[in-house]
């Protein structure tokens, strides 16, 4: 039975030394990503990103460039994603959002914490549900081009700029995008 006692005594010292070093390193760890963590600019106070952006939105003429105008009911969650995937759109100044969920409060200050985005986004807060809603003159309208689209309708880039590449063409006429259309590349 000694013998016994007299292994388990080094295992237990042994198993000590190793957690002791374990915590010393995850502690030494800790410490340097706290260092790293302050170093770190806070998105919020960084005025160079916001100047970035209002410049990026500012450098394009009104001619160049159109304003996407998009309402939605109860739809918040796929709201988001489409105002994510629509960022990365060429020539697109601004969007519109014509939030028609009485009472409640738009997304704007969720929006907003996701981070700086290339493209700003407006929400229109409305006093009752229509669907004419979206066809009201807005006051921060700047573009010549307006495209006035669904909640529940996702646009690829590429289609978007060449729709856009058509309207340019033909400026005097009210282009439209038909679902299931095919562009035929010569």
């Amino acid at each position: 039975m000694r013998g016994c006692h007299v292994c388990k005594l080094p295992g237990r010292v042994l198993g000590v030394r190793v957690l002791r070093f374990s915590l010393a390193v995850i502690l030494v760890l800790l410490l340097v990503a706290g260092a790293l963590t302050t170093l770190l600019p806070n998105i919020k106070e960084d005025k160079l990103l916001m100047l970035r952006r209002e410049m990026k939105s500012q450098d394009r003429p009104a001619q160049e460039a159109f304003t996407l105008i998009m309402q939605t009911y109860n739809r918040t969650d796929l709201l988001l994603r489409l105002l994510n995937h629509y960022q990365a759109v060429p020539h697109l100044h601004k969007v519109i959002v014509v939030w028609n969920n009485i009472g409640e409060k738009g997304p704007d200050e969720l929006w907003n914490s996701l981070g700086p985005h290339p493209v700003p986004v407006i929400f229109k807060q409305q006093s009752a549900n229509r669907m004419r809603n979206r066809l009201q003159v807005f006051p921060e309208l700047e573009t010549n081009a307006v495209l006035v689209v669904d909640d529940d309708t996702l646009i690829s880039a590429q289609d978007l700029v060449f729709a856009f590449s058509v309207w340019q063409e033909v400026s005097g006429t009210l282009p439209e995008a038909a679902r299931g259309c095919a562009r035929i590349d010569r």
